[in-house]
């Protein structure tokens, strides 16, 4: 009663907001802010769960994915419990983390990451790289991978969503996990997670620490053209560096059920990393001849400082009614990411002046996220609506420095930059059967983004202003009891990062600097997908077809702005397109032996700053394979492949890393774990850019192989199991917990993200 009268309320005031938000879209425009003016020198819980789909976790049984996207348990994977978040996605078919943390979906680097279903300061940006390399892998539950997300999804990203979902546990009682383990060069890591669960009150908390880092070789190799296409000058570098960071991670957390229809949680989250680096670079220099050395030919030696502070706060009331699957959901994320960079460098020129610089970037970041979450049966399907505010407050200020250290900044070197954003969306899903074997759910989206950007050194400020209607569907057609259709549809976006739109140069190197470009507009584009799926007992294998046309393209572009100095930018490049043909195979070849198969064939083409087309072909996949040895142990190989990966001005070639891990149940409640990566020794990065103008290669390896020793224990109830394969195999899942927005279940600890276990 009571509540029924608010749901009406809370349903009528959504379905407001919700066509107050659609009415402007029906003039959509977009006013790119104006440009300083400047001197230049001669750059879930799983999440939102499709409305109506339960949540299961599979033990034993067949596997299940839901309407809208795939489940994948890392958390049976023995190096997940070594490894990084990076380790962990390196594990999801068709997802891709390269040495630099720069992470792909199906060769899309356009992709959102989220944290327990939500986004989160320290996953945009610069950030994403360093927290995906430094949070613990042992903290991550599952990966949730949309390639076509629905509309109670930002529409943001357009290479689709991958949600981390972090560790939660609910037992009754008192449980725990610590994880130790030590490796190769001085690494060593350990997490320590536990709850107590008395009825109505769940305290959950967790606290992890890593001492990591790698050394590295990298070399390049860049030549200049005129106009007539011959080389006028060409430059080589080789170097060597080394990188180690400590991070610590600490969560707690709060549940309490109300009453039998209401719950409340909140969940504080603390994280800071410290990163040192240092390298040599040898440059060496030609003229047009090809053999007489210029004037640029030294040798670089570099230091680097990282400090980074994230926080974060969540609070949720979720509140059932008394209509079947009546839910309402109210939930508030705030994060912050606070962080200084400080590189110095002296430059030893074999003829000329050295040269010393120094460089600072200091980066302030805040993201909030209130979202109002309802669904009921109405008739024979789902009805799902609610309204999403997401704020972002960032502020970046880069300042350089050359010759004397004492000496005053150079003005044309250095900029303060500020900018927030508000997105106010509203959602609207309904999901059905039709007859027998159909199943339709549809949804349409409207986001209004208002952005003001300000250029604080030139006192020059710009405005973004506009609205998009996102429109999504997903069917599937039951074939048989172990097969399915699927067909999905979504209209995506890419907006430029605000960062993307400050015109203001920032130094990199002597050689290179970057620019941002205020002309920028969102990159739009419509992604299909059509897929078969078999599951029976021990076997399961799906085929998928996918097919994206994107408009307006975002994509880096490099020219010389004087002989020695590159400019690297961001155009719109008109449009492009990807497709191409996905399968998986998960199975037994016999009792002991299940082996994973993923592979990937693409096609991309993608228009250049010439005006001509770019195209080509790539093949990616991974393949794992899962012996238990015995009741007591177990061994892990697995190897993957990225695709090459076209950038508008060149690719990006594929690279590829194998890890072989072996776990000894001691004893219930004790395990042993060894884990050896890139024994290989494959994981390197080749970039290549090839214009009229300029030609580069460049080139980056890590370190390899490391090794990781460690020990497992369980407090409490419970035993350590369950890290074993289970029963049929499988790896792939659907979720776990309550039916709702956020698929996982409650809220509980695990990770440094906002929320846990939503």
């Amino acid at each position: 009663m009571k509540f029924s009268k608010s749901i009406r309320s809370t349903t009528a005031l959504c379905g407001g907001v919700f066509l107050s938000l659609v009415a402007p879209a029906l003039a959509q425009t977009t006013e790119p802010p104006a440009a300083p003016a400047q001197t230049a020198p001669a750059e879930a819980a799983p999440a939102d769960a499709a409305p109506g789909t339960n949540p299961v976790t599979i033990t034993g049984k067949k596997q299940q994915n839901r309407i809208d996207r795939q489940s994948y348990d890392v958390k049976n994977d023995i190096d997940a419990q070594t490894g990084t978040a990076a380790d962990a996605l390196n594990k999801v078919p068709s997802v891709n983390v390269d040495p630099e943390g720069n992470v792909t979906l199906r060769g899309n680097s356009n992709v959102q990451v989220y944290v327990d279903g939500k986004p989160s300061a320290m996953m945009k940006g610069d950030n994403r790289a360093a927290t995906l390399q430094s949070m613990a892998g042992g903290d991550i539950d599952s990966v949730e991978v949309m390639n076509n997300p629905g509309a109670q999804f930002s529409a943001e990203g357009s290479g689709g969503i991958i949600n981390i979902v972090m560790r939660r546990n609910r037992k009754p009682g008192n449980s725990g996990t610590i994880i130790a383990n030590m490796g190769s060069q001085g690494r060593y890591n350990a997490t320590f997670s536990g709850a107590r669960n008395s009825g109505k009150l769940t305290l959950s908390g967790g606290a992890s620490f890593r001492h990591d880092g790698r050394d590295s070789r990298s070399s390049s190799t860049q030549q200049r053209f005129n106009q007539a296409g011959a080389v006028v000058s060409e430059r080589d570098q080789s170097g060597v560096g080394s990188n180690r960071f400590d991070n610590l991670s600490l969560t707690g957390g709060a549940d309490y059920n109300i009453t039998d229809t209401d719950t409340v949680s909140t969940q504080l989250g603390y994280g800071k990393r410290t990163a040192d680096s240092d390298g040599i670079d040898i440059y060496t220099g030609y003229d047009n001849s090809g053999s007489t050395p210029k004037n640029i030919d030294r040798t670089r030696s570099s230091l680097g400082e990282n400090d980074r502070e994230d926080t974060s706060f969540s609070a949720r009331w979720d509140h059932t009614g008394d209509s079947p699957a009546e839910t309402l959901k109210v939930d508030l994320r705030v994060s912050t990411s606070n962080g200084k960079n400080l590189s110095t460098a002296f430059t030893d020129y074999v003829t000329g002046t050295d040269f010393e610089e120094a460089r600072t970037s200091d980066q302030r970041s805040a993201n909030g996220n209130f979202s109002v979450d309802y669904q009921r049966n109405v008739g024979s399907g789902q009805l799902s609506l609610g309204t999403q505010t997401t704020y972002d407050d960032n502020h970046v200020i880069n300042t350089s420095q050359s010759g004397d250290p004492d000496a005053p900044a150079d003005a044309l070197l250095n900029n303060d930059f500020a900018y927030k954003q508000i997105v106010n969306a509203a959602y609207v899903t309904y999901q059905t059967p039709i007859g027998e074997k159909w199943t339709v759910m549809s949804g349409l989206r409207s986001e209004t983004i208002d952005l003001k950007t300000r250029q604080i050194t030139t006192g020059t400020t710009g405005t973004t202003s506009y609205t998009k209607l996102v429109p999504s569907a997903f069917a599937t057609y039951t074939l048989s009891d172990n097969s399915k259709l699927r067909f999905s549809y979504s209209h995506r976006l890419r907006r430029p990062n605000p960062q993307d739109l400050n015109p203001y140069v920032i130094y990199m190197d002597p050689q290179n600097v970057m620019a941002g470009n205020p002309d920028l507009v969102p990159s739009e584009s419509d992604s299909y997908e059509v897929g078969y799926e078999y599951q029976k007992e021990q076997t399961s294998y799906s085929v998928r077809a996918y097919y994206r046309k994107s408009t307006n393209q975002i994509t880096d572009v490099s020219t010389f702005i004087s002989p020695g100095v590159l400019l690297t930018t961001k155009q719109n490049l008109g449009e492009g397109q990807q497709g191409g043909l996905e399968f998986n195979y998960n199975g037994k070849l016999w009792q002991k032996l299940t082996v994973s198969v993923n592979g990937n064939v693409g096609y991309e083409e993608l228009e250049t700053p010439n005006g001509g087309t770019d195209s080509g072909i790539t093949t990616r996949g991974r393949v794992s394979l899962d012996y238990q040895v015995s009741t007591k142990d177990r061994v892990q190989l697995s190897m993957f492949t990225s695709g090459q990966q076209l950038t508008g001005q060149g690719y990006r070639s594929p690279f590829s890393r194998g890890q072989l891990s072996y776990r000894r149940q001691i004893n219930p409640k004790l395990a042993f774990v060894a884990t050896a990566d890139d024994i290989f020794r494959t994981a390197k990065v080749r970039s290549v850019t090839d214009t009229n103008t300029v030609y580069s290669e460049s080139f980056r390896s890590m370190s390899a192989p490391t090794f990781y020793i460690g020990l497992n224990y369980i407090l409490g109830g419970g035993n350590n199991n369950n890290q074993q394969q289970n029963p049929d195999g499988q790896r792939w899942r659907e979720g776990g917990g309550n039916r709702g927005n956020w698929g996982g279940g409650g809220p509980g600890g695990g990770g440094m993200g906002p929320g846990g276990g939503f």
